[in-house]
């Protein structure tokens, strides 16, 4: 494998793929846009390169306002910063990757894939957390694609052994990630996806990139999550 090159920087080999070691990307954090987050964009910048992250994703609820922020720090880091959302629908939460739109709130998520102009990459969120919205192997036929295998947001381990085993199950829907749905920034690459691609991480690479990733990394734990909302409501 030789060393990756990235698209508009100069990559450390410290940071982003030497011979032989994989790409990391967390693809799905929650920031100050987010309502349950008060991370600040920069703060997660600082950590993923600190952790030898090749990219990450700003994926906050309903909204794109992250997006300029990407736009300002991306050339002051190694890290590719990838333009995100996480939009609500009526089958669970969805992951969308891509300067494009807000995407509508409340559609089906075939719905929803189907009203975003552009070219986005469409990933459902912890789609058999029944706690959090999800409708099982359903979102298999919206039009995705790929989902997350590793939530490590997830309360218990059940849903994510449900995803996996589901997704192995399949031939429609091609790739399947570990995100950490951080919303604290100690959360930041408990899961995340590794690839080892030697494609150049763009957007325009980026679907072939996951596609050939794997999930890595664990679930934060109850303890965590019940010291997240803990905080949040000392706040």
């Amino acid at each position: 494998m030789s060393n990756l090159e990235v698209e508009g920087s100069n990559p450390s080999p410290d940071t982003f793929s030497p011979k032989g070691v994989p790409m990391k990307l967390d693809l799905h954090l929650h920031s100050e846009f987010s309502w349950d987050s008060k991370v600040k964009i920069k703060e997660y910048v600082n950590q993923a390169q600190n952790l030898g992250f090749s990219a990450i994703s700003i994926t906050d609820h309903n909204s794109i306002e992250s997006h300029s922020a990407l736009d300002s720090l991306q050339d002051k880091t190694d890290v590719i910063l990838l333009p995100g959302q996480e939009v609500s629908t009526s089958d669970g939460h969805l992951l969308v990757y891509g300067f494009v739109d807000l995407a509508p709130q409340g559609l089906s998520m075939k719905e929803t894939i189907n009203s975003i102009k552009g070219d986005p990459i469409c990933i459902a969120a912890h789609p058999f957390d029944p706690f959090r919205g999800g409708s099982f192997s359903k979102v298999f036929q919206s039009g995705i694609d790929g989902i997350e295998l590793l939530n490590a947001s997830s309360w218990f381990h059940f849903p994510n052994y449900l995803a996996s085993r589901a997704y192995s199950k399949q031939s429609t829907v091609e790739i399947g990630l570990g995100n950490s749905d951080s919303h604290n920034l100690m959360e930041f690459g408990s899961a995340y996806s590794v690839s080892e691609s030697q494609l150049t991480l763009n957007m325009e690479n980026l679907k072939e990139i996951l596609t050939r990733s794997l999930p890595a990394g664990s679930r934060i734990g109850w303890r965590r999550k019940i010291s997240r909302f803990a905080k949040r409501k000392l706040s």
